[in-house]
């Protein structure tokens, strides 16, 4: 049975936290002095983060707000096609209010600002749109249209909507009116409370993305948290007007700087845990035990190619993640029309192979539209490896004469062992030197030829990969000591026990956030060179 801290139980620990007045270490370098927190749900592992994150900038003499929605809005990405009931309901609104007052962080409702009268005349406005212009609306000068289809894509959790779909339709002009709702929202806010820094989670969908543009717009910086990649960790994108969004934007410096011997060894020991263990917060279920490439080639049934027969191995990104971390200059509309586009031209040449595997997430997490849906009665030379398997990615990658990527992270995996690699989707590793990138269809099939029809291979600097995989995996990936949690969103643990375990010094990652946030320092992993036995592991990551 899973412990989980949740609802209540997740509350009543808070509070026995912040039971005591906070600490006071004010930073006298501090850049930013007030600082908004907005579209903080009930989840669990929003508050551990950003809850505590935000307490620990009060520790260091920062005013901050959360911002919370009170059930008010039509629409959200919280609330799915599947879900038996409203988000609302279920925990959002109903945790988020007793969380605020159980760590004592001040708190506005999105009511404040948006009177229930002013949401409806906000409904009536959508309803009565053009249907072609909601994915093509601004409102008071803000672009809203890619937020709304990405937030109609969340909802329907696939890579590609069609406004011709009646509920389709009614789902965008619900994002429609919500998005409108929270620019008034925003600029409410920060008019109101002077903010100066904005710190948010994610910012690809209407219910933070909306608070992202309207800073922007206000020449108001934004620290965007995101994911990290190993266990526990966080890792973070920057805006600073007028320039543009930094995604590890220490990469510029890090990639003049060569990897020590210890650096080298201890990427080398993380690649391998990878191949067995992609996931560390996940449950066993996720682990891959197929590790051998020769295995695997007989598996397959390639294990006696021809001499010149070349192997293409393919790794689709779940189509919904992959539409929303995809980059502006992606070589096709969704990653399900690469995988599709790729398949097709694959046929034409029998002589080579290609492999698709599968993203195990679309076997575990029940992906409504499948990177392979409408391939069917495949030639002998395309092979699927489906997403339930536990063959390792490293294993496809070692077989591989060529790696093909949508924006997956074994674009960094693949080239940091030195595989070529095509990269169609853009995103996170675009602008790095790692990989071969392609900007349209035409340009993406042109290569495919090329590389099957001639003895061309893309060119791969192995060095400048491996600085970029120790960058995105170590020194970019900021560990969280203060908590564990299991299976993305679930928190096992919180490992404060008063307000004082956030004083500087107590937690060198909070202090390298907190320096970050207020200071404008980089966002880096304090302790990059630790070795991963001296980490704390999220329980049952051990293998």
């Amino acid at each position: 049975m899973n412990l989980y801290l949740r609802g209540d139980a997740f509350a009543e620990r808070l509070r026995s936290i912040f039971v005591d007045e906070l600490p006071c270490f004010p930073l006298e370098d501090r850049q930013h002095h007030r600082i908004l927190i907005p579209g903080l749900s009930g989840g669990e592992l929003q508050w551990a983060l950003l809850g505590v994150i935000g307490q620990a900038l009060r520790v260091r003499g920062a005013d901050v707000t959360a911002l919370m929605c009170d059930a008010l809005l039509p629409a959200c990405t919280l609330r799915k096609v599947d879900h038996y009931e409203s988000a609302c309901t279920r925990w959002c609104y109903r945790n988020s209010g007793q969380n605020a007052e159980a760590m004592k962080l001040p708190y506005r409702w999105y009511s404040h600002y948006l009177s229930a009268e002013r949401m409806e005349t906000l409904k009536e406005r959508s309803v009565g749109m053009p249907r072609e212009k909601l994915f093509d609306h601004s409102y008071r000068d803000i672009d809203l249209g890619l937020l709304i289809r990405k937030s109609v894509e969340s909802f329907y959790k696939v890579g590609g909507v069609d406004l011709d779909d009646p509920a389709v339709e009614r789902s965008a002009r619900a994002f429609t009116a919500a998005a409108s709702a929270l620019v008034e929202i925003a600029e409410g806010a920060y008019r109101e409370l002077e903010i100066d820094k904005v710190l948010l989670d994610d910012g690809k969908k209407i219910d933070w993305g909306v608070f992202r543009a309207v800073a922007r717009r206000m020449n108001i910086p934004v620290d965007i948290m995101r994911c990290g990649i190993r266990g526990t960790s966080i890792r973070f994108e920057t805006d600073r007007p007028p320039a543009g969004t930094a995604l590890m934007a220490g990469w510029n410096t890090w990639k003049h700087e060569p990897l020590t011997a210890d650096e080298d060894q201890l990427l080398e020991e993380y690649l391998r845990r990878r191949e067995r263990v992609p996931f560390e917060y996940r449950s066993d279920k996720w682990r891959a035990t197929l590790t051998d490439a020769s295995d695997l080639a007989c598996d397959l049934g390639i294990a006696d190619r021809p001499s010149g027969s070349r192997l293409f191995a393919m790794f689709p990104n779940v189509s919904f993640d992959a539409g929303l971390s995809m980059g502006d200059e992606a070589a096709f509309p969704t990653a399900n029309a690469w995988v599709q586009a790729t398949v097709e031209a694959m046929a034409r040449y029998p002589q080579h192979h290609l492999i698709v595997k599968q993203h195990p997430a679309e076997h575990h997490r029940i992906a409504l539209d499948s990177s392979l849906d409408g391939l069917r009665d495949l030639p002998p030379n395309i092979h699927v490896i489906p997403g339930d398997t536990d063959v390792s990615a490293s294993a496809l990658v070692r077989l591989a004469d060529v790696v093909l990527t949508f924006t997956s992270t074994i674009t960094a995996e693949a080239a940091a062992i030195g595989c070529p690699v095509v990269l169609a989707g853009g995103g996170w590793h675009a602008g790095r030197g790692i990989a071969t990138e392609v900007h349209s269809p035409a340009d993406y099939l042109e290569l495919i030829a090329r590389m099957c029809t001639t003895e061309y291979l893309p060119p791969i600097d192995q060095q400048l990969a491996r600085r970029y995989a120790w960058g995105l995996f170590f020194r970019n990936d900021i560990p969280i000591t203060h908590m564990n949690r299991a299976e993305i969103v679930h928190v096992t643990e919180l490992l404060i026990d008063s307000s004082a375990d956030l004083a500087p010094g107590a937690h060198p990652s909070i202090d390298a956030i907190c320096r970050g946030v207020l200071c404008n320092e980089p966002f880096e992993n304090p302790h990059p060179a630790a070795s991963l036995s001296d980490e704390r592991s999220v329980p049952g990551a051990q293998v």
